[in-house]
């Protein structure tokens, strides 16, 4: 039987713990299951707030805290504790108030530890958040907005998010502001384009593999295994040990260097799982 205690498993959630309608594969909960069985200890980093979260980690077994907001965030479930976390610094407030003018057509949306603050709502937007269980508010401006501030994104209001295409008008739309909000941001912030349609801003010095790296040192687990979909996935896979990726993952990260395991809706954490076993 293999021993798995000195492995760290950590996975993103959108579109590799899930499929791309975002279900969860059966085989990748019993793969899991069997994974801990074995001392190998398994969480979750995730791009989605804390608030956002909640309902995740109630639908995935984990023995080993979430990290959240792209590493961010660091939150023990079995305690109700922040081991750590890595707010935005005051700057963001100005960097925030450009946006609002500068992307009037984008939806903006600020996460705190208690609820997401959304600027442009519509009802669209209002049934995907609860949805997803994620509690928010509206406010009038910054002011109404109680800290720490996590992080903040702006994405398509088009329901589109994941699927526009790169290529396109709209997709170089998103390429450029991006960029426009990185160069405004500076050393002080970290901006990732994290899908087609959605951009993400946290204080600078945070990622998913350097919060990765951190929880297995706290955990004082020395093989740490990612695995990831998406470019805000690379810092993790770039950090790990042992790096997988599925195969129907973000085309931009397709010439990542590391191996392909199964397609989401057959169960990439399962892959991933079924060869650490075998190893």
């Amino acid at each position: 039987m293999a021993d798995l205690s000195k492995i760290l498993l950590v996975s993103d959630f959108d579109h590799t713990l899930t499929d791309h309608t975002g279900h969860i594969p059966q085989a990748n909960i019993d793969a899991i299951g069997r994974f801990m069985e074995l001392g190998g200890m398994f969480t979750v980093c995730t791009g989605r707030s804390l608030p956002a979260s909640r309902g995740l980690l109630q639908a995935v077994p984990t023995n080993a805290p979430l990290l959240f907001c792209n590493g961010a965030g660091c939150y023990d479930i079995s305690t109700g504790t922040l081991p750590f976390c890595r707010p935005l610094p005051q700057e963001a407030e100005a960097l925030i108030g450009w946006c609002l003018e500068a992307f009037p057509d984008l939806r903006l949306e600020v996460h705190c530890l208690d609820k997401h603050y959304v600027f442009h709502i519509d009802a669209y937007c209002a049934a995907l958040l609860q949805r997803r269980g994620t509690p928010y508010a509206c406010p009038e401006d910054l002011t109404q907005i109680p800290r720490p501030w996590v992080k903040f994104s702006l994405y398509s209001r088009n329901g589109d998010v994941p699927t526009i295409d790169l290529g396109s008008e709209r997709g170089q739309y998103f390429c450029k502001a991006a960029r426009t909000i990185a160069q405004r941001g500076g050393d002080t912030f970290t901006v990732t384009h994290s899908m087609p349609g959605l951009i993400e801003v946290q204080i600078a010095g945070t990622s998913k593999g350097l919060a990765a790296r951190e929880l297995a040192e706290k955990l004082e687990r020395p093989v740490l295994v990612c695995v990831g979909d998406s470019p805000n996935d690379i810092p993790m896979l770039e950090e790990a040990d042992l790096a997988f990726r599925p195969s129907d993952g973000d085309p931009r990260i397709q010439d990542f260097p590391c191996p392909k395991a199964a397609p989401s809706h057959e169960g990439t954490v399962a892959d991933v799982i079924r060869i650490l076993e075998q190893m």
